[in-house]
């Protein structure tokens, strides 16, 4: 489903840009040939008014000056004296030459009559741009010319091939710019969008994973309790306690898983409910501490504490939530604790960061581990799968303090064991 989306979305931005980028082409190609052939218009205009003011200064109109001024073939010139064509009009232009000639005349008769007749001061003269049956363009100049020796008539063509050809070479150029431009979008697009997805996929894979790994711990405690009706039912009433006991703690076991996963999937919508006031840490660690004791004595494991001397500033942030923080790392360090070892509770203030540590010296966590240890239903080794753990607490404990805007780390302690440290901010 993923790799359909990422080709959808890889040809709709691909697309999308592409089409931008040829219009943006388009336009400046547009632009930039409107400008040329603007330009080349203009410059063919200068170079008319110079030819006609030589033609009006020639006494003597040579064969020679005819061909320089032409530029060797550059113009196609007809010049008619008196009606009578010079020479070199009949002599170096060939019938296609003077055929084109007389086609420009007949399809722009009325532009060619509309040029005035010469006074003594200056020429008449027009320009305009013609397009022959062969579909070759022209820049075209039409003069009546007043000469020493009578009228001059001349039409003086010019072809615009060169110009078309670089506007030809300008497109071609553009076709492969924008052919690249656009397998670069399409490979940076198809690079962008698997990155896009990656969270998305990441997020729905885990979602699965949660659902698979709840599923299966829900299957055990419900498999327990049917187990235990139907031996209920024909059980004799001596034994209905023990089943009715089983029937109590699994219910009671679920009950804490679905809690657990309330409490994820509130923090997964951020619809979390916090009340947040000044808080005294040192009293919350100690009540933590006094609700510890009695467990850590039946599991023969040394539960201390060590507070600081001085007086705390208030920690701005939901006790309730950072007890249930502390209660988890407490929880945690007592059940996977050796007989005859010990826990450790501390509480260190310094540059506006509060710091729990939470030392024990028990069967401590691989290097392996420690990457997954706050994911949600990660448990190391069997002899973390113990039913009173469900490998949610540490995942519940790390949301809590990320959104108290602290942080949470573990490491081995010296010698053995787990030291989880808990940093608040003085104001979450």
């Amino acid at each position: 489903m993923y790799q359909k989306i990422r080709k959808q979305l890889t040809f709709l931005f691909t697309g999308i840009t592409s089409l931008i980028l040829v219009v943006m082409s388009l336009c400046y190609l547009y632009m930039s040939e409107k400008e040329l052939k603007k330009n080349s218009f203009l410059s063919f205009l200068g170079e008319m008014n110079t030819i006609l003011s030589n033609l009006e200064q020639q006494n003597i109109i040579t064969y020679e000056w005819l061909s320089k001024v032409s530029s060797n073939g550059k113009y196609l010139m007809f010049i008619y004296d008196n009606g009578i064509p010079l020479s070199y009009t009949t002599s170096t232009l060939s019938k296609e030459n003077l055929s084109l000639m007389d086609e420009v005349m007949e399809y722009n008769a009325d532009t060619i009559l509309s040029v005035p007749a010469p006074n003594s001061f200056s020429s008449s003269h027009k320009e305009f741009s013609y397009t022959s049956s062969q579909g070759e363009h022209y820049y075209v100049c039409y003069a009546k010319i007043k000469h020493t020796e009578g009228n001059l008539t001349a039409m003086i063509l010019f072809s615009t091939k060169d110009l078309l050809h670089q506007f030809k070479l300008s497109r071609t150029r553009f076709f492969i710019i924008n052919l690249m431009g656009i397998l670069v979008l399409y490979l940076f697009s198809w690079y962008y969008t698997k990155r896009l997805l990656s969270p998305i996929q990441k997020s729905q894979e885990q979602q699965a994973a949660f659902i698979a790994a709840a599923s299966h711990e829900l299957r055990t405690p419900l498999s327990v309790i049917l187990s235990s009706i139907s031996a209920l039912k024909c059980a004799p009433p001596a034994k209905q306690d023990h089943f009715l006991h089983t029937i109590e703690n699994e219910s009671n076991r679920m009950s804490r898983l679905v809690t657990d996963m309330l409490t994820l999937a509130q923090s997964d919508n951020h619809t979390w409910s916090f009340h947040i006031k000044e808080t005294e840490l040192d009293t919350i660690l100690l009540n933590a501490y006094e609700a510890f004791q009695v467990i850590a004595e039946e599991k023969q494991i040394s539960l201390r504490i060590e507070l600081p001397n001085r007086t705390l500033p208030h920690c701005f942030c939901d006790p309730e939530r950072i007890s249930q923080v502390l209660e988890i790392l407490i929880s945690n360090a007592i059940s996977y604790g050796k007989i005859g070892g010990y826990t450790k509770l501390n509480l260190t203030y310094q540059n506006g960061i509060f710091s729990f540590y939470i030392i024990d010296n028990g069967i401590g966590i691989s290097k392996e581990a420690k990457e997954h240890i706050f994911d949600r239903f990660y448990r190391a080794d069997p002899s973390r799968s113990k039913k009173e753990h469900f490998g949610l607490g540490l995942c519940i404990a790390k949301e809590i303090v990320e959104a108290h805007r602290g942080s949470i780390q573990v490491s081995a302690t010296s010698g053995g064991g787990t030291t989880f440290i808990v940093k608040l901010p003085l104001n979450s």
